[in-house]
């Protein structure tokens, strides 16, 4: 045999070995097909499978004629028993499993298996919590100060969601101030489906350089959650509020108004970018001119476990402001920001 053939021979073996070592599971299809991989799950009636060749592949449960694992599994039977060990081939519909802590095979019918390495069950309550900071501050021919600052935490449970939240931004040029705001507001969602919820609100806001002495809402309505995923969240909402206006100069107004509601945020680049568009409306249903909507979005960076770096932008238009006063306020903030859920 030639050098060179010498040399593709024992790699060929090499990578054989290699592959042998790192996918030894096997999985033995009622069709007569056999595969080898990884198993990685077996939840609702779907095996997931890891192969080299194709990736993560799911197979019915019902198309498994037998199974066999090089390492320890986790293997659920019949919804409450648990058993830890390996897998090995079985006749007539069953496989056995070794454990180190039963001293004889245990055999387990395909059609008594629940679950494989399932998942850990999802806490009852689940919490996000989220807090971005901004500053810049100069000295010298013009002394300027800005702060900025905002924060949300999230409780989630099967059928109920609260939010609370609020934002800060002040402002100053040679110790005079040119902003000063401050906003909050709570929310609670109730879920009437796993996509379909109601939801009654609640927000108050005060800014000096806007005439406000407080804007405060109240409000119900309904919304479609339509993905509320790790990497992709998206919900769209209606309802009807109630907007009471409290000016420090202009005369006092109160209104019905029709309320939206938009949020969608997704990671892009396996979660190395992350954008976010939260865009809130408030239409009179009294007088048309009495239109305000806000918008905050921009881009989020992950930088070191749950800190982050992010670029937005705010923007909030009033169609009939106090006289005297602009109908747009925009921003460009820089903010380093921390997040957490669990």
């Amino acid at each position: 045999m030639k050098p060179i053939h010498n040399v593709t021979f024992i790699t060929m073996i090499f990578l054989m070995i290699l592959n042998g070592v790192g996918m030894a599971d096997e999985v033995w299809l009622t069709n007569g097909d056999h595969i080898s991989g990884k198993v990685v799950t077996l939840e609702h009636n779907f095996l997931i499978f890891h192969t080299g060749y194709a990736g993560d592949i799911s197979i019915k449960r019902e198309e498994i004629a037998n199974l066999k694992t090089d390492e320890i599994v986790k293997v659920v039977v019949g919804g409450d028993t648990l058993i830890q060990g390996m897998i090995h081939p079985g006749d007539g519909g069953a496989i056995t499993v070794k454990s180190a802590d039963i001293p004889v095979p245990v055999p387990v019918e395909l059609t008594r298996l629940t679950a494989i390495n399932p998942k850990p069950p999802e806490p009852s309550i689940k919490t996000s919590v989220r807090a971005n900071f901004g500053a810049s501050f100069t000295s010298g021919n013009t002394e300027t100060e800005n702060i900025y600052g905002d924060g949300e935490m999230v409780a989630r449970t099967e059928n109920n969601r609260y939010t609370l939240g609020a934002v800060y931004k002040r402002s100053e040029s040679d110790n005079i101030a040119t902003a000063d705001s401050v906003a909050g507001y709570m929310k609670y969602d109730h879920f009437l489906t796993e996509k379909w919820f109601v939801y009654a609100n609640a927000t108050g806001e005060k800014d000096e350089f806007k005439d406000l002495e407080l804007r405060t809402t109240v409000g119900i309505g309904s919304g479609y959650q339509f993905l509320e995923t790790e990497s992709t969240i998206l919900s769209l909402e209606a309802g009807l509020s109630y907007v009471n206006d409290d000016y420090i100069e202009a005369k006092d107004t109160a209104y019905s108004a029709g309320r939206w509601g938009l949020r969608f945020e997704h990671f892009f680049f396996q979660k190395s970018l992350q954008f976010f568009l939260n865009n809130a409306g408030l239409q009179s249903l009294e007088d048309s001119d009495d239109l305000v909507i806000y918008t905050q979005t921009g881009f989020r960076v992950p930088l070191f476990k749950n800190l982050n770096a992010a670029v937005q932008l705010n923007h909030e238009y009033d169609k009939s402001p106090s006289p005297g006063r602009k109908n747009e306020d925009t921003a460009v903030i820089i903010t380093l920001g921390y997040q957490w859920s669990g």
